[in-house]
């Protein structure tokens, strides 16, 4: 090994976000292995510019594969994964230097955030460089089982890291991706056809291109999957939710199946927040309360293994705002004003949330019967 981490990542016709991602590398990793998949835009010229060790490789539809061929051209001792559209946020060399020289483990998971909208979420993404440590499966790729397969042989552990990675590729129009992704994933799925997170970012992809008549099978097909599992697989909750608000938006009965996903997934902020509107719009304010209460903690709690990615908004100013309104029918007005004050410091340009905190702290000091 001639360096102490290299940067893999595969790329086709991605020039309008690599500089962003390489510039994010430079002088922090001894290395950028870049694999052109076929680009016909400047993605090479922008990777030889930034001094990545280039080459191509004939795309055969299978994302593990080119992934694989990074890998196999890295030559330091560890290896961070990371895609064009993502960018290493607040990196620098003597921190990396200081996690990984004497590290015992063999691989770190890294905070991600798959869209700026969202909250981060662990994923594994730096790992030894071991020829052990491969790919599978043509879409929604796999290293994890390899991983946790040598750290059992090996008797390391997998620890945490705070190297923070921005993902901005869900941003704008995603009409391309989806096309590219819709033959893959029903090929994927015919190989593979309980990857529930395959089933829902199918379902996905089909509601964004307007195909609305398979969305609902998908999603049950996910849900029918999860019933059958011993351990309900957190990645199941996005078929849950989805199809929770698909019923929603279309004004049918979605109430049983709330009430059984959360019996699955009970912290899970999404579904919490479902239940905590649907319990305010029935006039329950304590026990909508207690939801935006579990969310707001929820929140609170450090990003491990498993912690789901959220909307901001949901976990910050829309669950203050909402326990604010519960406060404020309850008639507990001066816990209502410092609620709506929190939902603005989450929204500082909403102008109505200092409004409603003024009139809760009114009635406070000027108690009306009415409410």
């Amino acid at each position: 090994m001639t360096g102490l981490i290299s940067a893999v990542l595969i790329v086709r016709d991605e020039e309008a976000v690599l500089e962003d991602c390489l510039r994010s590398l430079s002088g922090v990793l001894d290395e950028i292995v870049v694999v052109d998949t076929g680009s016909v835009d400047s993605s090479p010229a922008i990777a030889t510019r930034y001094g990545a060790q280039l080459s191509r490789h004939e795309w055969h539809d299978d994302f593990a594969e080119a992934r694989n061929v990074a890998l196999d051209r890295a030559t330091s001792e560890w290896v961070l994964y990371i895609d064009a559209d993502e960018r290493l946020i607040g990196g620098d060399r003597s921190s990396l230097e200081a996690l990984l020289r004497d590290a015992d483990e063999v691989a770190f998971r890294v905070l991600l955030r798959p869209r700026t909208s969202m909250t981060a979420y662990r994923e594994y993404r730096l790992w030894r460089n071991d020829p052990r440590i491969r790919f599978e499966g043509r879409m929604h790729e796999r290293v994890v089982p390899a991983i946790q397969r040598v750290a059992r042989l090996d008797g390391k552990p997998i620890g945490d890291a705070d190297l923070f990675l921005d993902h901005i590729g869900y941003e704008g129009d995603q009409t391309r991706k989806h096309l590219r992704n819709l033959p893959l994933l029903r090929q994927f799925l015919e190989e593979d056809p309980e990857h529930l997170f395959a089933l829902h970012h199918l379902a996905s992809v089909l509601e964004a291109l307007g195909h609305d008549d398979e969305v609902d099978l998908i999603l049950e097909q996910a849900i029918g999957i999860v019933r059958g599992q011993a351990r309900p697989h957190p990645v199941g909750s996005l078929s849950w939710s989805h199809l929770i608000r698909r019923r929603q938006k279309r004004g049918e009965d979605f109430r049983a199946l709330l009430d059984e996903s959360l019996t699955l997934f009970p912290g899970n902020c999404v579904l919490l927040f479902i239940d905590g509107r649907v319990q305010l719009d029935e006039g329950d304010f304590t026990a909508a309360l207690a939801r935006f209460d579990e969310i707001l903690r929820q929140a609170e709690l450090p990003i491990r293994e498993g912690t789901p990615a959220y909307d901001r908004r949901l976990v910050g100013e829309q669950s203050h705002a909402s326990r604010a309104l519960c406060l404020f029918r309850l008639q507990r007005y001066e816990e209502a004003a410092l609620s709506y004050d929190e939902a603005a410091r989450c929204a500082p340009d909403d102008p109505t949330y200092p409004i409603k905190g003024d009139l809760a702290r009114s009635r406070a000091r000027h108690p009306s019967p009415s409410v």
